[in-house]
C-alpha cells in the first residue's frame, strides 16, 4: 500500500514535522519519514540522518564541516536513493518536504526521483521567491506557511493541518506513466510567434489520431518536454520552438538546461524539429536586457518580455549544436526549415527578417549533424499552412514507422 513520504531535517524542524506526521495519523495516513539533517541525531524516524549519509557514501559524523552546501547535496542524494528503492517497492503515495530554503534545495533535487502524477508538495518560506529552480519540470504543489516554519503558532499550525489534508488528498491520484491512453500523443513547443504553425499542426495530428501536449517554450517548457520523452509519455515530439536553445547559447533569460533536445534521440521516440523562434532572446522587463545587446535590434513584445535579435553566426551556432545533442538517435529524426523565416517577426517587413540567418541555422546542422539525421528545407515560413503540413505528414509517418 502506498504511503506519503515525510522528508526533512528534524534537527531543526522536529516540532512542526512531528505535528504534520500527527496530522497525517489523524487522517488514515501512516507516512514514512526521512531526516535529511546534516547533524546527527535520533527523532524516530523511518530512515535517520546516519541512515541517509551512508546512503549517500557518507558518514553523517563530521559531515556539516565540509560545508553546508556541500553537506546538504550529500544528504538530498542519499534521501533521493533511498526514495528511489521506496518507489520501486511501490511504496510511495506522496512526497512532502516543509521548511526553508534547505528544504527546498531537497525538494528540488529528490522530487524528480518520483514520475509525473505521483503528487510533490513543498510548503516552504522560499517559495514566495524565484521558484524556476525548486520546480524544474516536475508537477509540484507549493504551499506558502505564512510564518516562518518555525516554534508553535496558530498560524504555522493551520498551514501544517491544510499540507496534511492536501497530501492525503493528492495521494490517491494515479501517475501519468501508468494512466491508460487511449490515442498517440505528440508533444509540440511553442511561442507566440509560432502559435499559428502549432495550432495548425496540432489540428493535422488530431485528425491523425494523436493527442497533442503543448508546452510553452520558457525554459519549464522544454524541460518538461525532456521530462516527457525520458518517461516515454509521448509517442512523437514535434518541436517547432527551440528558443530555448538560443537562450542557452547566447545569454538569453530564458533557456532549459544542457539535456534540452536529447533526451527523444536517447529514448528512441521519432521527432522532427524545427527551428522556431531561433530569431531571438527572450529578457523580462526592458531593463532586464544587458548593455551588450544595446546595439541589436529591440522589440518589446509586451510589458514583461523584451526580444533581442540573434545574429547569422548565433544561428548557425544554434544548428551546430542541435545537431550535436541530437547525436545518433535511436528513432527516425528530421530537422524542418523553413527558408521563408522561423517566427511571425521573421518574414518580409517585420523586424526580425533576416534570411541569412536561417541559412546559417541550416547550414550549421548540416556541418554537424549525424547521418541518420535527415533535412528537410520548405520556402515558407514557419507559420504557413504548407510548413504545418509539412511538419505534420513528417511526424506522423515517423510515429507510424517506428510503432510498426
Amino acid at each position: 500500500m502506498s504511503r506519503i513520504v515525510i522528508a526533512g531535517t528534524y534537527d531543526t524542524k522536529s516540532a512542526s514535522l512531528a505535528s504534520l506526521a500527527n496530522e497525517l495519523g489523524r487522517l488514515g495516513e501512516s507516512p514514512i519519514t526521512i531526516d535529511t539533517s546534516v547533524f546527527p541525531g535520533e527523532y524516530g524516524c523511518t530512515y535517520s540522518s546516519k541512515d541517509v549519509a551512508l546512503r549517500a557514501g557518507e558518514r553523517i559524523d563530521g559531515l556539516s564541516d565540509r560545508g553546508r552546501a556541500e553537506a546538504v547535496a550529500a544528504m538530498a542524494r542519499g534521501a533521493g536513493l533511498i526514495l528511489g528503492e521506496l518507489l520501486a517497492s511501490g511504496q510511495v503515495g506522496a512526497l512532502v518536504c516543509m521548511g526553508g530554503s534547505n528544504a527546498s534545495s531537497v525538494f528540488s533535487r529528490i522530487a524528480p526521483v518520483l514520475p509525473l502524477g505521483i503528487p510533490k508538495i513543498l510548503m516552504a518560506t522560499s517559495v514566495a521567491g524565484d521558484t524556476r529552480p525548486i520546480i524544474g519540470a516536475n508537477d509540484a504543489v507549493m504551499l506558502y506557511p505564512i510564518t516562518d516554519v518555525e516554534g508553535s503558532n496558530a498560524i504555522l499550525q493551520r498551514m501544517i493541518e491544510r499540507l496534511a489534508k492536501t497530501a492525503s488528498a493528492l495521494k490517491t491520484c494515479e501517475s501519468l506513466s501508468q494512466a491508460k491512453r487511449t490515442e498517440r500523443t505528440a508533444a509540440l513547443t511553442m511561442y507566440g510567434v509560432t502559435t499559428p504553425c502549432v495550432n495548425q499542426v496540432g489540428e493535422l495530428l488530431s485528425k491523425q489520431g494523436f493527442e497533442p501536449y503543448v508546452f510553452h517554450a520558457n525554459g519549464t517548457g522544454g524541460r518538461t518536454v525532456e521530462l516527457f520523452a525520458q518517461q516515454g509519455l509521448v509517442d512523437v515530439v514535434v518541436d517547432v520552438t527551440i528558443a530555448e536553445l538560443a537562450n542557452e547559447l547566447h545569454g538569453g533569460g530564458f533557456p532549459a538546461g544542457s539535456d534540452r533536445l536529447t533526451n527523444a534521440s536517447r529514448c528512441g521516440i521519432p521527432q522532427v524539429i524545427a527551428p522556431g523562434a531561433i530569431d531571438m532572446l527572450a529578457f523580462g522587463r526592458r531593463n532586464t536586457v544587458p548593455d551588450r545587446f544595446k546595439d541589436r535590434q529591440i522589440l518589446s513584445h509586451n510589458e514583461l518580455v523584451t526580444l533581442v535579435r540573434t545574429t547569422v553566426e548565433e544561428c548557425r551556432a544554434v544548428g551546430e549544436t542541435l545537431a550535436e545533442r541530437l547525436g545518433e538517435p535511436r528513432a527516425p529524426t528530421a530537422v524542418a526549415v523553413p527558408m521563408g523565416g522561423v517566427s511571425m517577426l521573421d518574414k518580409p517587413g517585420e523586424a526580425f527578417w533576416e534570411p541569412d540567418a536561417v541559412k546559417a541555422f541550416r547550414d550549421g546542422v548540416e556541418a554537424k549533424k549525424s547521418k541518420s539525421v535527415e533535412v528537410v528545407e520548405s520556402g515558407h515560413n514557419i507559420n504557413d499552412p504548407e510548413f504545418a503540413e509539412l511538419l505534420a505528414s513528417t511526424a506522423t509517418a515517423m510515429a507510424t514507422s517506428n510503432a510498426g
